[in-house]
């Protein structure tokens, strides 16, 4: 299974849970609970059913479930309209779909953003 290119590391099933700390090279998706502390430079999708305490420290990070602690992402948080996050985010981009809910400070660090570089076609 691969997302955008990258191979799925793991998956944790709704039923399951995690206590202690999770650690990812490429892609890991939770539908069940984390309890702890998650490391990667990689995307973490947090599902519909997903439920994550504690602090993210990853590249990207998708929320559709629950969130509840730190989320420090070096590129991207994307907030599905079905997240429910109660956490300080840090990121140089946020993602925010109608209906997402959000308690908590965001610091966003216009540094980090990545700018496009489109240059314009010059007619002749």
């Amino acid at each position: 299974m691969a997302r955008g290119g990258e191979a799925l590391n793991g998956f944790v099933d709704s039923g399951c849970v995690i206590r202690g700390e999770l650690e990812f090279t490429t892609y890991f998706r939770v539908d069940g609970r984390v309890e702890g502390t998650v490391r990667s430079g990689a995307e973490l999708v947090v599902g519909e059913s997903g439920v994550i305490e504690g602090e993210l420290e990853v590249a990207r990070c998708v929320v559709g479930g629950e969130v509840h602690g730190t989320i420090r992402a070096g590129e991207q948080v994307t907030l599905h309209a079905t997240a429910r996050v109660w956490a300080d985010i840090q990121t140089p981009a946020l993602v925010m779909e109608d209906g997402a809910f959000l308690e908590g400070a965001v610091s966003m660090d216009a540094k980090g953003v990545k700018k496009s570089t489109t240059k314009a076609v010059q007619a002749s």
